[in-house]
């Protein structure tokens, strides 16, 4: 792919520079999926990355939108004073509230209720009342191929409040600054006349001529042989399930059936291929899976011919190359919190040959696949962009074969998309509109600085020990926050200043009265320490901003260093054991390097300090441990004990004594 697509370097820049919403679009094999990848690696934001359904995410590298945001699968209604925030974990708040730029892949399935419920749980999140709390979205999808899953009851509840069932008729994108860029260069088909045709399909415009030419493809009767791969697109499950079924019973020889190994959490939505799989000699077949050696032989969608069977190796004939395929692992991603940054970790694992049968696959799980040679079968389209989804996937016009003549009324479009379509392609940006973007990320960010609502929503419970509070630093603070935009750069230094003395204060006079106020109460030592951290945090900001003039660089690289206040916070927070605590956590560290994961999935600090502070003196006590459970205890209960133990016998150890 050209690594010089002004529309992609356009994009890229508006990730890197702003925090507007990007809806990026373009027909199919415009390298959205390309884009995507290459964003995961290069970005310098706290990103997560998600999608509508279990397939998507898998193939995103992500989560799906509803574990994530735990969202209920039922219609959301909005503009009501819920916060579903509310159950949330303090993990899953650290995750979310350190986020800045959600991606959200095949985004025209998403439902506009969903992004209405995102957008208020981060603003609440965030305390933060700009859209989406301040956090930049990137939607990426195409309109024009599949749409959202709704049924009719669901429609009945929300059509109160939406214009239509996608996600551009969203309260939140109402009032939200976004643009749509177009990827317009396609890299999937090179022969312009199957181009021009497709172009036509998506846009429901198509002609007899475009219409006959596509006929022509139509051959009664077909039949590929073994050696011409063929897959068959269908629009309805049950039709692949026969095709596919009556293929590998016709063939003789006897079946090899391969189990798949399934780990931890992954959602059966998700399975990329059948957990039992069935496979004979003469089997055709199609890799679900990218080939990560840099041989790179094989890819998702690749057609082959089974040739060889053994209880654990496939080996496949594709074209002149012979493949020996073992089984590979696919991993659920979840995304938490480690130190400032937010990690992917594996919350389960689905290991199986990357193999499924590929006689036959359905329209809806074709999306994102290309297909050398194709049947397409569309005589049966029932929803929007089936029709346009399934010719897509193929790479030319003499690939294809048609099962059936395509009619016009096969190709099914929503009025409502194509209206939309035609008023966004104002929303196209360029380097002007870039530039008032970045400025107003600016302001933004200019404004973040004086937005002291984290402030109020932490003190709450220590506002006793802070008279002049709301008084002063708050209602001064909001004052200050909706006039800062017309500040120059000398009366944001004094502003800085002075609220800079103000938190400064006040964290001396907190310091002074929050040991005697907090007891023994971890509840209440948690909300201390994130109260001190917030103050910590922005005089960092405010400091720096007294002495420079302000900018977006030096805004984003403050907000990424992490504050040190450790020394203060253990002087307010003394933790129980502290020398066995960092023993723990040296251990963990040292443990999850030779397993190869992150250490939190060992155990989180948190857990370490439940230890420290309980002293278990068996497996049991230890499963009982919040955050341990017997299945670690069974793993790491003989480290952790002995830890215990040796800490017990140490001098400055000797008279402590389980509570067990």
């Amino acid at each position: 792919m050209e690594t010089t697509n002004p529309v992609m370097e356009l994009a890229s820049d508006y990730l890197a520079t702003t925090n507007t919403v990007v809806f990026l679009t373009g027909k199919a094999g415009t390298g959205k999926t390309t884009f995507l990848q290459n964003l995961r690696q290069t970005s310098k934001k706290k990103l997560a990355v998600v999608a509508p359904t279990g397939v998507a995410a898998i193939n995103a590298g992500g989560m799906t939108i509803h574990s994530l945001f735990q969202l209920p699968f039922g219609p959301l209604i909005p503009n009501n004073n819920d916060k579903p925030e509310a159950s949330y974990s303090d993990e899953k708040k650290a995750l979310l509230g350190s986020l800045e730029l959600l991606i959200i892949d095949e985004i025209s399935m998403v439902r506009p209720d969903v992004l209405d419920q995102i957008d208020l749980i981060l603003r609440n999140i965030k305390d933060n009342a700009h859209p989406f709390g301040g956090v930049q979205l990137l939607l990426i999808g195409d309109l024009s191929q599949l749409s959202p899953i709704i049924r009719d009851e669901e429609w009945t509840m929300l059509r109160s409040y939406y214009a239509t069932p996608y996600f551009f008729s969203s309260v939140v994108l109402q009032k939200a600054a976004f643009v749509r860029i177009e990827l317009d260069k396609v890299f999937r088909q090179k022969e312009q006349a199957f181009v021009d045709i497709l172009n036509e399909v998506r846009n429901q415009t198509i002609s007899e001529y475009s219409l006959a030419l596509l006929n022509e493809r139509y051959v009664p009767g077909f039949k590929p042989t073994a050696d011409d791969p063929y897959i068959t697109l269908t629009t309805h499950n049950a039709i692949t399930q026969k095709i596919n079924k009556e293929f590998i019973e016709a063939l003789d020889g006897e079946s090899i059936e391969f189990k798949a190994t399934i780990k931890g959490e992954f959602p059966k939505d998700a399975y990329p291929t059948d957990t039992e799989l069935i496979l004979k000699v003469g089997a055709q077949v199609m890799f679900v899976k990218n080939d990560s050696s840099a041989e790179k032989r094989y890819y998702n969608g690749k057609i082959g011919t089974v040739t060889k069977l053994s209880p654990d190796t496939v080996t496949v004939q594709s074209g002149s190359l012979e493949i020996d395929v073992q089984a590979l692992e696919w991993s659920n991603v979840k995304y938490q919190l480690t130190g400032e940054d937010i990690n992917e970790t594996n919350a389960g694992s689905f290991a199986q040959i990357p193999l499924k049968l590929a006689w036959s696959i359905t329209i809806h799980k074709s999306q994102g696949l290309t297909f050398d040679k194709a049947i397409i079968d569309v005589s049966e389209a029932f929803a929007h962009g089936q029709a346009y989804v399934a010719l897509s996937r193929c790479r030319s016009l003499t690939g294809m074969i048609l099962r059936n003549p395509i009619k016009a009324s096969n190709i099914i479009g929503d009025p409502a998309v194509t209206r939309f379509n035609a008023q966004a392609k104002l929303l196209q940006p360029d380097s002007d509109q870039l530039l008032q973007d970045r400025e107003r990320y600016r302001l933004f960010l200019l404004t973040e600085l004086f937005n002291f609502n984290g402030l109020e929503k932490r003190t709450k419970g220590f506002a006793y020990l802070l008279p002049d509070l709301q008084a002063t630093v708050i209602d001064i603070a909001e004052r200050s926050a909706r006039q800062i935009v017309n500040y120059d750069s000398d009366r944001i230094k004094k502003a800085a200043l002075y609220f800079h003395g103000k938190l400064t204060a006040m964290i001396g006079h907190l310091h002074l009265q929050l040991p005697s106020h907090i007891g023994n109460s971890k509840d209440t030592a948690a909300k201390a320490d994130e109260l001190i951290n917030w103050l910590l945090g922005r005089l960092q900001l405010l400091k720096h901003f007294t002495q420079g003039k302000f900018s977006t660089a030096d805004y984003e690289r403050l907000q990424s260093q992490k504050s040190n206040s450790s020394g203060f916070l253990k002087e307010l927070n003394a933790l129980p054991n502290e020398a066995l605590y960092e023993q723990i956590l040296k251990w963990r560290d040292i443990r999850a390097g030779e397993d190869r994961i992150m250490p939190n999935m060992v155990l989180s600090e948190k857990t370490a300090a439940a230890i420290a502070e309980k002293l278990p003196a068996t497996l049991k006590a230890l499963g009982i441990i919040k955050g341990v459970g017997p299945q670690k205890a069974a793993q790491y209960g003989v480290d952790i004990i002995e830890l215990i133990r040796a800490y017990q016998q140490d001098a400055n150890g000797a008279d402590q004594v389980s509570m067990f």
